[in-house]
């Protein structure tokens, strides 16, 4: 059985590697010609996870013709969502006769839709589409360390053989029929990690942590269930899950990006690395489209775009109304 994995930054990397020491045969499409050539050459990525040793079984290339001839079977899309959309019409129609399962966490910033509508809307189908998800930091899954995370798909049989499949020892996996869901938990979760970071960066503490992390989640779930997600998703490993992992470790970037913040940096443009500076904006027109609060996210955008003091937005998180809990 062959893989093949579209992309080369630390995840696209790390799945590589993960499935290259499980004995399946990987192709490992690269973007950068330096990259593929790295990896093949010298068993290393030149700039991602570069202190991982690729396994003998992983082979890379920069050419997307050359890697759909090598990948008939399943592909792994690991691509920055805000670049999904231009790769999968380059790809043409070589996505449709293959299992596709898309690794990437985000909604498209310009349409606000999440990467299964992108998909459908590109290639002109669902059928073998796949989402997977969960608290999984590339390093981690790259070194061997026990990870779990979820499979989603709109076809109950073939989500549960794809995922006997490639369950292992090392990453446990689960299966999940929520596409929607699943999507939407890996995606908004970033928002709330750079929320922790300002928190955490502005020295507030443990207790205004575990009450931004709980309250996010609350966010997360209303608007999910509008958009028409499972809320029982939100509590599980692609939910509650990635939403701790991403807003407790300095190993993720939406949160080290809110750390910068709140010691005082200012915003600023970081292309396509930190996911939540483009998912907060997604997520703040969703809310006032689907009229869902979300105070949180609506207080990263205002620090991120609009220059808003995180002190001053603080005060006003901390007067709004009284209300019950589960509202």
């Amino acid at each position: 059985m062959r893989i093949g994995v579209m992309g080369s930054g630390s995840w696209g990397s790390a799945l590589s590697i993960h499935f290259g020491k499980l004995g399946f045969d990987v192709v490992q499409w690269c973007l950068e010609d330096e990259v593929s050539r790295s990896i093949n050459g010298e068993r290393r990525n030149c700039k991602y996870l570069t202190e991982f040793t690729y396994p003998e079984t992983v082979r890379a290339t920069s050419s997307l013709e050359e890697f759909f001839g090598l990948c008939r079977d399943i592909v792994v899309s690991v691509i920055p969502t805000q670049f999904c959309r231009s790769i999968w019409k380059s790809a043409g129609e070589a996505l449709k006769t293959r299992k596709v399962i898309v690794a990437s966490k985000g909604i498209e910033r310009s349409s606000l839709k999440t990467l299964s509508s992108v998909y459908e809307e590109v290639v002109g189908t669902r059928d073998g589409y796949f989402i997977l998800s969960g608290p999984t930091f590339a390093e981690e899954v790259a070194e061997g360390k026990p990870s779990a995370a979820v499979v989603a798909g709109f076809n109950r049989d073939e989500t549960f053989e794809l995922t006997k499949l490639l369950n292992s020892t090392t990453l446990r996996l689960y299966v999940s029929g929520d596409v929607k869901g699943v999507e939407l938990g890996g995606a908004l979760k970033n928002v709330i990690a750079i929320a922790t970071g300002i928190s955490d960066g502005m020295g507030l503490g443990n207790n205004a942590r575990a009450a931004l992390i709980t309250r996010g989640l609350h966010e997360i779930k209303n608007l999910g269930v509008k958009l028409g997600a499972d809320e029982r998703t939100f509590y599980g490993l692609s939910g509650m899950g990635d939403l701790i992992l991403t807003c407790t470790s300095n190993l993720s970037r939406n949160r080290r990006y809110g750390l910068h913040i709140g010691s005082g940096g200012k915003a600023v443009e970081e292309k396509f690395v930190v996911e939540g500076l483009y998912t907060v904006e997604a997520v703040v027109k969703l809310s006032h489209i689907y009229g869902v609060s979300m105070p949180i996210s609506e207080s990263v955008y205002s620090c991120i775009y609009e220059g808003a003091n995180p002190r001053d937005i603080l005060k006003k998180l901390l007067l709004r109304p009284v209300k019950e809990e589960n509202l």
